[in-house]
């Protein structure tokens, strides 16, 4: 109690953490790439994925932190800002719904027979522009982990012949039929295996 909820955010999501808060309270401007947010309602809903610490618990004697790496877990928060109005002022309250996120599967190997479909865009250049929060228990990228980087770079190699094939048929024909199985390295360095349908 008394401590900032950014202090329990790992470093690398402080900063997205914070855009979100900012981009939430601030009106957002024609053509400067923010979403326009009704400010006129008495609550602004905005969600986030990122890492927050975990409890390390208090030594057995006195009080101070145990003696143990930090360590962090992934969360999706929902964040809402609350305006309360009391007798003497408003106050905004920022709300957070943390929920935990789990991989997708709990065994190497597993075949995800009832998995869910998940979308990613990237620019000509393969730059990923777009991925959506329901590739997240399947990768293990978070979106700010991940966006403007290259997609050529999670492929396989041994996959990459016959992705160029699939490009090309892009190309020409603006779609290409569901794919063949290709692999797609995840977070932790293994390969998820997908297929996918393309267009442009």
């Amino acid at each position: 109690i008394g401590r900032s909820f950014i202090d329990f955010v790992h470093p690398k999501d402080r900063n997205t953490f914070a855009s979100q808060i900012t981009n939430s309270l601030t009106p957002a401007k024609p053509g400067n790439g923010m979403i326009r947010r009704d400010h006129t309602s008495s609550s602004s809903v905005s969600s986030i994925f990122c890492r927050i610490r975990k409890y390390r618990g208090l030594s057995h004697c006195g009080f101070g932190v145990k003696e143990q790496p930090t360590t962090y877990m992934p969360f999706k928060l929902k964040l809402e800002f609350r305006n309360i109005q009391n007798e003497e002022e408003k106050i905004i309250y920022l709300v957070t719904q943390a929920t935990p996120i789990f991989s997708a599967f709990k065994v190497s190997k597993e075949m995800g027979d009832n998995s869910t479909p998940f979308v990613m865009r990237h620019v000509a250049n393969g730059n990923l522009e777009y991925i959506s929060p329901e590739s997240v228990p399947y990768l293990g990228y978070f979106p700010q982990d991940i966006i403007n980087n290259s997609v050529l770079k999670l492929y396989h190699p041994d996959d990459l012949a016959y992705l160029l094939q699939v490009y090309e048929i892009i190309l020409k024909m603006g779609k290409a039929p569901r794919s063949e199985s290709y692999r797609m390295m995840t977070q932790n360095g293994d390969y998820l295996v997908l297929e996918t349908e393309w267009s442009a």
